[in-house]
């Protein structure tokens, strides 16, 4: 599964305790993860040792922004289908 898509998650939460880094984990898709807090070491461990990028102490105002452009994504993807890259190796 090396060139599976990915997704990333906002958790708007206190605390993320480790058991809930397995569980994003667990779930296989999750390449990035923004939180609205500290997380504690052992949870940085569990999320880097998976490959998932963590962004710590993200803004209220900043996730509503983010959110607001994922939503907007989605939208002009499904009229106009996904964005094309392109290949600068050719």
């Amino acid at each position: 599964m090396k060139n599976a898509v990915k997704y990333g998650e906002i958790k708007s939460k206190k605390n993320i305790y480790p058991g809930e880094a397995k569980k994003i984990v667990e779930k296989g898709n999750v390449g990035i993860l923004m939180i609205q807090t500290t997380a504690s070491e052992k949870t940085k461990n569990i999320l880097d040792d998976a490959g998932i990028t963590l962004y710590e102490n993200v803004k209220p105002d900043e996730v509503n922004r983010i959110r607001e452009r994922v939503k907007e994504e989605k939208n002009r993807q499904r009229k106009t289908g996904p964005k094309r890259r392109r290949n600068n190796d050719a």
